[in-house]
């Protein structure tokens, strides 16, 4: 992306941040936090299933990246929302530090629990 001025990139930056993983040109996650308002994001992540062979490593650098996201943005209540018992998402929910709230909604007929961290 190029922008003219750091006000140009941050004026962008403020609908949302997001990041795509590559290796060996293909891609393999992608993920970021959207900006509800100037005080809450939504994170999201989607891999693929060749990230399923080394789960361990894509984790961990789902977190690392995660981490540098929540650095970038400052202070800001990030939040997702991870199908009820689908035990993989609630375990990387927790993995990168996001807390379990007593929160959930419905959609589509299906229930799904709210996560969320304070960046």
């Amino acid at each position: 992306m190029l922008c003219e001025s750091t006000e140009e990139f941050n004026r962008i930056a403020r609908r949302g941040i997001a990041v795509t993983a590559v290796e060996d040109d293909e891609i393999m996650a992608c993920g970021g936090v959207a900006y509800m308002n100037e005080n809450e994001g939504l994170a999201w992540v989607k891999v693929s299933k060749k990230c399923l062979k080394h789960p361990y490593r894509w984790a961990r650098t789902i977190r690392e990246t995660f981490r540098l996201i929540m650095k970038a943005i400052g202070s800001m209540t990030i939040t997702t929302y991870v199908l009820k018992e689908f035990c993989k998402g609630e375990k990387l929910a927790r993995f990168i530090g996001m807390e379990k709230t007593d929160d959930t909604c419905e959609f589509k007929n299906k229930t799904y629990n709210k996560y969320m961290v304070v960046a």
